[in-house]
């Protein structure tokens, strides 16, 4: 009894592979994941955007610093009033210090803080999708092959059976009906093997695709993607401002206020101080020194009104962002409810497919003693053995969703595996 139920499990069970061919790759998941680290293109990009913003954050404080230029010159003027010594030369250093520019460079440096933090707010975001999207690429591959394993295994059941059904059929204890029933269920099965087998290629070319990859070669996964459970259900409301999402449209709204700063600083006068040390003469290298000092405030009066309607256009603009940041907020809370309550489904609809086919197989052990023994008809019998084959489809579409429902939910949290 035991061994008939040991067989069964082993037909349809899903933890199985098909056997790799001499040309397959084999991948484990920490394989794939230290090359999806190391090459996917969208992952390099959003990097390098971090490393431009961090960049030009470090140039928006050269507002604060004084500006240093040197030159020389050389001049030949020629007519009647010259009154200069002619030719000339001079040599100089200046240096020039912004006092007051209304503003604009404490805004400078703020607006690009705010584009520096939404950077790593994408960065962050593009990690959690590109773990999303390894782990069900990886799953994706796994499950193809398994699911090649299991329509295989399911055409020779079927076979099985219905050598079974032709025996009694020939002896005259089973209908043609029956007979003809176990033939198409039979090549219906080996169909489904056959869309199981060319299912691989595009599950291939998807993991090779977030892995960087031009081609998907023969690609074979070799393990599991690593699961955690469920654990207690978190506070919501605090994981919002922790998501990449949220964060971002912070980031925003500090830019647009940092832009409202900066068309406002047009209002304001501006004052600079420049200095300079040189010198001049007919020969090179000239003799005569001279030093200048210069104050100055530029105080605008009008300009078209083209302050104003900036100042107009950046209010409204910073208004928008906070209301947009509100509404990202209301849409990541949903968001984190349903992808954590789907987390939890499928952790528990695992276990329950997994209940479900081991009594499937049970009963079918069971049920096919009793045909062949001519104690149950054959309409039972059937509906046992197509209820095994739909818990073996189910448990191995559920072992599939359940990688994909926890990787949403790390998604959602801005989480992933990608460091």
């Amino acid at each position: 009894m035991q061994n008939s139920r040991f067989l069964v499990l082993t037909m349809l069970l899903v933890a199985g592979f098909p056997a790799a061919t001499a040309a397959a790759e084999l991948l484990s998941w920490e394989d794939c994941l230290a090359e999806a680290s190391r090459s996917n293109a969208e992952l390099r990009s959003a990097q390098a955007t971090l490393e431009s913003t961090r960049a030009l954050e470090r140039a928006a404080y050269s507002g604060f610093w004084p500006q240093l230029s040197a030159g020389i010159s050389h001049t030949d003027i020629s007519g009647n009033a010259v009154s200069t010594i002619n030719p000339s030369y001079n040599a100089s250093v200046i240096a020039t210090q912004n006092l007051f520019a209304g503003f604009q460079d404490s805004a400078k440096v703020e607006q690009a803080g705010g584009n520096r933090a939404a950077a790593e707010a994408a960065l962050d975001s593009t990690r959690a999708r590109l773990s999303l999207d390894l782990k069900n690429a990886y799953a994706g591959l796994r499950y193809a092959q398994e699911n090649v394993s299991l329509t295989a295994r399911i055409v020779q059941r079927l076979e099985e059976n219905l050598r079974l059904v032709e025996l009694r059929y020939e002896s005259g204890r089973e209908n043609r009906g029956s007979f003809l029933l176990t033939s198409a269920s039979l090549a219906q099965a080996r169909f489904e093997n056959l869309q199981a087998r060319q299912a691989i290629q595009a599950a291939r070319t998807q993991l090779a695709r977030v892995l960087g990859r031009r081609e998907s070669a023969e690609l074979e996964a070799s393990g599991k993607v690593p699961l955690n459970e469920p654990g207690p259900e978190p506070q919501f409301a605090d994981l919002v401002h922790l998501t990449p999402d949220y964060r971002a449209t912070e980031a925003q709204e500090k830019v647009a206020s940092a832009d409202l700063r900066l068309a406002r600083a047009g209002f304001y006068p501006s004052v600079n101080l420049t200095g300079s040390i040189g010198r001049e003469g007919g020969d090179w290298f000239p003799e005569d020194e001279r030093r200048t000092i210069i104050a100055s405030v530029s105080v605008p009066l009008f300009n078209g009104g083209r302050d104003y309607y900036a100042t107009r256009g950046a209010s409204a603009s910073l208004e928008a962002t906070r209301f947009n940041k509100d509404n990202v907020e209301r849409q990541v809370l949903v968001r984190l409810r349903q992808t954590y309550n789907a987390y939890v489904e499928s952790a528990e609809k695992l276990k329950v497919d997994q209940a479900f086919l081991d009594a499937a197989s049970t009963r079918a052990e069971i049920a096919r003693s009793k045909y062949n023994n001519g104690l149950m008809s054959f309409e039972d019998w059937d509906r046992i053995e197509t209820d095994l084959v739909q818990r073996a489809k189910a448990l191995l579409a559920s072992q599939r969703e359940r990688v994909a429902a926890e990787a949403a939910w790390e998604q959602t949290q801005g989480k992933g595996v990608i460091p």
